[in-house]
């Protein structure tokens, strides 16, 4: 097995040997920077996605009021995680209200009945990705 990469420790090109003028080097530095930055970031969200799935959750529950929220099981989901969800189609016209992680859960409530159908496109992330 090979020892993974440690992006911390990648440098910038070592400018002094090129011939490319000073505006040139800080501009290939400072690309070289944003770059192992991005891989980083890439990295870490990685590490820490559970699921990316969408799902049909409309006419699974008795829609009461918008407080009433629907059910996802996702294993590995604890209350300090994080997903996001999307609307992409509802029987009826609505709105997510909210998305709230939980133990190896998360619910999601409306704005109205979503109806028989209310399909969602959702991430769901053991950590917040952004730190």
């Amino acid at each position: 097995m090979v020892d993974p990469i440690n992006f911390n420790v990648l440098d910038s090109p070592i400018l002094e040997q090129t011939e490319f003028g000073p505006d040139m080097k800080n501009w290939l530095s400072n690309s070289v920077d944003i770059l192992n930055s991005t891989i980083i970031t890439i990295s870490n969200i990685n590490n820490n996605i559970l699921s990316v799935n969408t799902l049909d959750i409309g006419g699974f529950a008795v829609w009461v009021s918008p407080a009433t929220p629907y059910v996802v099981p996702q294993i590995g989901l604890t209350m300090n995680g994080f997903v996001q969800a999307r609307l992409v189609f509802s029987t009826n016209p609505t709105t997510i209200g909210s998305v709230t992680p939980g133990t190896n859960q998360f619910t999601v409530t409306f704005s109205a009945d979503p109806g028989a159908s209310a399909i969602i496109a959702y991430q769901a992330f053991s950590q917040n990705p952004q730190g």
